[in-house]
């Protein structure tokens, strides 16, 4: 399999790939546009999301996004990895490294020193899969999402 950019055409059967990564995650997922959305992020002028996908004979078996963030405690920026998911015909045979490094290269490309992630506690797979990575260091944190409409926002009222 390669590794490369997600390009135009691969939005769409990007969005199985979700589909199956939201349910590896046990997580709901609901199809609201994202292809129109994510063309935007990816190809605009100064793009919001940058990808990868892993791809065999035209056809994808994963794929990987991040963002670049900021760290105020650091003051510097850093690459936040969104999304990880290979099919699991793609697993256990060096994707996830060559997706991993390419990850690492972009980073170190965008003055990025570090790479952050978060993966839900019962992937015992990507765990696995994350502490093996050399240098790695595992923190925890609870992960919490607050929709605005909820929040008490002006939008809201």
């Amino acid at each position: 399999m390669i590794v490369r950019p997600v390009a135009p055409g691969d939005l769409t059967p990007m969005l199985d790939l979700c589909r199956d990564h939201a349910a590896y995650e046990q997580l709901p997922f609901e199809e609201n546009g994202q292809v129109a959305r994510w063309g935007e992020a990816f190809f605009s002028g100064r793009p919001h999301l940058y990808g990868w996908v892993c791809e065999e004979d035209g056809r994808l078996y994963g794929y990987m996004t991040a963002t670049i963030d900021f760290s105020t405690w650091n003051a510097r920026p850093f690459a936040y990895l969104d999304c990880l998911y290979l099919l699991p015909e793609a697993r256990r045979n060096g994707n996830g490294k060559h997706l991993m490094t390419t990850l690492a290269n972009f980073a170190a490309a965008h003055g990025c020193p570090e790479i952050q992630w978060q993966t839900p506690p019962h992937n015992d797979l990507g765990l696995g899969f994350y502490r093996k990575l050399p240098g790695a260091v595992e923190r925890t944190k609870a992960r919490f999402t607050w929709p605005v409409e909820d929040s008490g926002s002006e939008k809201a009222q």
